[in-house]
């Protein structure tokens, strides 16, 4: 265990004088004595002490002081000391460490004591050897985020210090911004400072807060105490006024892993709200927190009588990879009772623009060296937007990663594989008992109806598959097969009920089997094509051309059935399963030819800065553009599907535009219903269409961010997906957050074939996004989240930020005038952790009732 220092310790160095004496006698005896021996007096150190200086070395031997002048540095045992003048006095049994005064009446060499990562530094410094006890004038020390300077102390025998004129902050500088004035006091080395009256100072003036007298924790263990979080008022807000987040921590003191707060919450007209929030953290281990928060919401008249309860469950936990090689667990909690994220007193909640709260607990067995994997789920899915709740209670997942079986009919291991041997299985096991219902049941305690809307059931999956390379490896032929097989333990029966002349479906408990298998050959591969521009410039462009098509086909193998119902007997087809767990597809043979064609564009050329190498600069002009879409052989009528476009490009630096559109082959009415006509046979061009979106992003921000996202363009390649477009969506989510700015513009375009309304054919929808902020000078950030919808002329949802660095304390506002959460917040707070409940926060939390 490494040795522990306190700020006392800078007069150890006060030992350095017991070298520096003896070593001049000693040198004048051992020229006496021979030389070939070495003696050791009883005033000698146990450890070298090296010591030099710029200037001189004065010992006067009438006196017995020694003086170093000049930079001088003294040694020893790994303390160092520093000044620019250190004198010795043996006679005393004292030293004196001092700075010296320049030409210009500045000062030179101040003392500087350092013992580790600690240090200290002090206008002048004496210290006696025989009483133990010490001068020392302005000095200045840190302990982790705490400064401490002392105008005038005195170190006593028992190693306490006895100061004045003390100035306590988190402030580094010399004369900081803020400091609490300490009359007088005394610190008890590694234990605490015990202080008389403490007043706060502002930019060193006096302010009226103070306290007659205050104790200040210096262990250097890390041991957290109890203590109160200063709570945020609300002056003005629709539950009265209020104090918010009141808090008290407890440090477990039993376990160095768990720690836990309490926070209260509580308006003058009735709205209070109680939480907890614990963290836990084993090293090498596991880490979490959890967050159990109650909350009841009460209005103002005439809605005094209205109150709203909610409760939220909130638990985070993560296993380290190297805890355990077969046993894993982790959890994502975030459980809302009344299925809302609006309904928060937090100005910031970022959960307000939330529909879906997701829950999962996790349990997942692992076997090395075997291709098998075991899961144990439990979750809940909340939406907001349709009132539901999806939850699996539990699922059971088994799942066999890809393995070779047909290996192991080779006798003999020498030579090329066998075809056989390519064949890869997987399998797959999901037993899952499921229930969705209306979030208005768990408020009304109607789990009994809940339990009536249980579903379960077992799945299970075996697929095959035979990946062939042709023509030297230049196309990719991927055969796939896959059988299911469903097991449901709930069914349907349809019958015709003469008095409502309805037909109902009734509920049959009990196993039932269906099943289906389908074969996949997919082709695909990659071709290359060079244009060459007239003259000699050296520009080409290069075309990358990556078809696929694939070829399925699923016979019949479904559990429909065709029943005569109604007053005229008319037939009704269905699947018994279509309300079960685990449902059929189409109930028919289907044989789809898919079809992918993507195509990107780039330039090369020369680049002219270089005259050695033929270095090329590439440039792309599209970096994606797609056409897909499937035909479907066995499909009794317009076996086409809709024809998908999809394009991005990228013309000028921080600018990328993202579109797609959809486009049906076949002819339309006067009613705008399709039919089974191609539109070109119908005069009506090369078809209709259905949906289209474009969405044009520009970033400003600084030129090392801009090569960020050219380096995750580069990375992302050739593949479209839904990956890239989110990015290019929010180009901000891959830029450098250390940059000094950034603005984000962004429009949007949306249209939609409206087939339901002949009067509007087509819906459309347009927003503009501005987002970002900006450092408009070294202490002010500037930050905007705003929607504009151009449809509706108004602003849809915006969120304006500011903030002032003030170096050790930091000024923020947050204003959301419009949208669902108008609110506003205005904090002051301290940037040091030490005092990170320190601050003064006025403000209006949203309204949702």
């Amino acid at each position: 265990m490494s040795k522990k220092y306190s700020i006392t310790h800078f007069f150890v160095v006060g030992l350095l004088i017991i070298l520096l004496t003896p070593s001049f006698y000693a040198q004048d005896s051992l020229q006496v004595q021979e030389k070939k021996r070495i003696y050791r007096t009883k005033d000698a150190l146990e450890s070298r002490v090296t010591y030099s200086c710029t200037d001189s070395i004065v010992a006067n031997l009438k006196t017995n002081k020694i003086s170093i002048y000049g930079d001088a540095i003294v040694e020893y045992d790994g303390i160092k000391m520093t000044a620019d003048l250190i004198e010795l006095d043996t006679d005393k049994s004292e030293i004196y460490a001092i700075y010296t005064i320049d030409e210009e009446g500045n000062r030179v060499g101040i003392p500087k004591f350092e013992e580790g990562t600690q240090s200290f530094t002090a206008a002048s410094i004496r210290y006696n050897f025989e009483t133990e006890k010490g001068f020392i004038e302005e000095l200045k020390t840190k302990q982790e985020e705490m400064y401490l300077q002392m105008g005038v102390a005195k170190r006593q025998k028992n190693e306490q210090v006895h100061f004045t004129q003390g100035k306590f902050t988190t402030c580094e500088l010399d004369d900081p911004h803020f400091h609490f004035q300490l009359s007088k006091a005394v610190m008890v080395p590694s234990e605490r400072i015990a202080t008389g009256p403490v007043n706060l100072w502002v930019k060193g003036i006096p302010t009226p807060l103070g306290l007659p007298f205050s104790v200040i924790p210096t262990k250097d263990q890390e041991e957290e105490q109890n203590g109160f979080i200063f709570p945020m008022f609300t002056p003005v807000s629709q539950y009265g006024f209020g104090f918010q987040d009141l808090g008290y921590y407890f440090p477990i003191k039993q376990s160095e892993h768990i720690q836990t707060t309490m926070y209260a919450t509580l308006y003058s007209r009735g709205t209070f709200e109680i939480r907890n929030q614990t963290d836990y953290k084993k090293h090498y281990k596991f880490a979490g927190n959890l967050n159990l928060q109650y909350s009841s919401f009460r209005q103002s008249f005439p809605l005094d009588s209205i109150r709203k309860e909610k409760i939220v469950v909130q638990w985070q936990h993560s296993q380290e990879q190297k805890a355990n090689p077969f046993w894993r667990f982790n959890s994502s909690v975030n459980f809302q009772s009344d299925n809302s994220g609006k309904t928060d007193l937090d100005n910031l909640s970022q959960q307000y623009f939330q529909n879906n709260f997701n829950s999962d607990i996790n349990l997942i067995r692992s076997f090395p060296g075997k291709p098998v994997t075991i899961g144990l789920k439990a979750a809940l899915k909340q939406n907001s937007a349709s009132k539901n709740i999806d939850a699996d209670l539990p699922t059971l997942n088994v799942n066999v990663n890809r393995f070779f079986p047909f290996k192991a009919l080779r006798k003999n291991k020498i030579g090329e594989e066998k075809f056989y041997e390519k064949i890869g299985v997987t399998y797959a096991l999901e037993a899952k008992n499921r229930a969705i219902f209306g979030d208005s049941l768990i408020s009304q305690g109607r789990y009994d109806l809940i339990e009536n809307q249980m579903q379960n059931g077992i799945q299970h999956r075996i697929g095959t598959n035979y990946p062939l390379q042709l023509f030297k490896k230049t196309l990719t032929l991927n055969t796939t097969a896959q059988y299911n097989l469903r097991m449901n333990f709930q069914s349907i029966e349809k019958r015709y009920v003469d008095s409502s002349n309805l037909i109902v479906n009734d509920t049959l408990d009990g196993l039932g089997l269906s099943q289906d298998v389908a074969f996949q050959t997919e082709l695909s591969t990659n071709l290359y094509a060079y244009y060459n521009f007239v003259g000699n410039s050296g520009m080409k462009m290069r075309h990358v051309i990556t078809p696929r098509i694939s070829m399925r086909y699923q016979p019949n193998l479904s559990s429909f059935r065709t029943d005569y119902l109604g007053p005229n007997g008319d037939t009704v087809k269905y699947s018994p399963f279509e309300n079960s767990l685990y449902r059929e597809g189409l109930g028919r043979e289907v044989g789809l030819i898919s079809y992918n064609l993507n195509n990107t564009f780039e330039l090369k050329h020369r680049n002219r800065n270089d005259t050695i190498d033929e270095e090329f600069t590439k440039t792309r002009i599209i970096d994606a553009f797609s056409i897909s879409g499937n035909y479907d052989i066995f499909k009794d009528s317009m076996q086409f599907s809709d024809i998908n476009f999809n394009l991005r490009i990228a013309p000028i630096k921080g600018l990328s535009i993202v579109s797609g559109a959809s486009v049906s082959p076949y002819a339309w009415d006067g009613n705008d219903n399709f039919y089974d006509e191609y539109a070109f046979n119908s005069g009506q061009g090369f078809g209709r269409v259905t949906k289209a979106n474009i969405s044009t992003t520009y970033t400003f921000t600084a030129k090392e961010s801009r090569e960020e996202i050219n380096k995750t363009q580069e990375i992302m390649g050739d593949h479209w997906g839904a990956d890239f477009q989110y990015y290019a969506l929010n180009p901000h989510e891959v830029i450098n957050f250390e940059i000094p700015w950034k603005i984000n513009l962004t429009h949007t375009f949306f249209v939609n074939l409206n087939q339901s309304n002949p009067d509007e054919r087509y819906s459309r929808n347009q927003n503009i996004v501005l987002s970002g902020d900006v450092s408009f000078t070294e202490r002010w950030k500037l930050g905007l989240n705003s929607s504009y919808d151009l449809n509706m002329k108004e602003l849809t949802q915006t969120r304006l930020s500011l903030s002032r660095d003030m170096h050790c304390w930091q000024l923020s506002f947050y204003w959301t005038p419009v949208g669902g959460q108008q609110s506003f917040l205005i904090r002051f707070n301290a940037t040091s952790a030490l005092f990170q409940s320190a601050k003064l926060e006025l403000r209006k939390p949203p309204e949702f009732l």
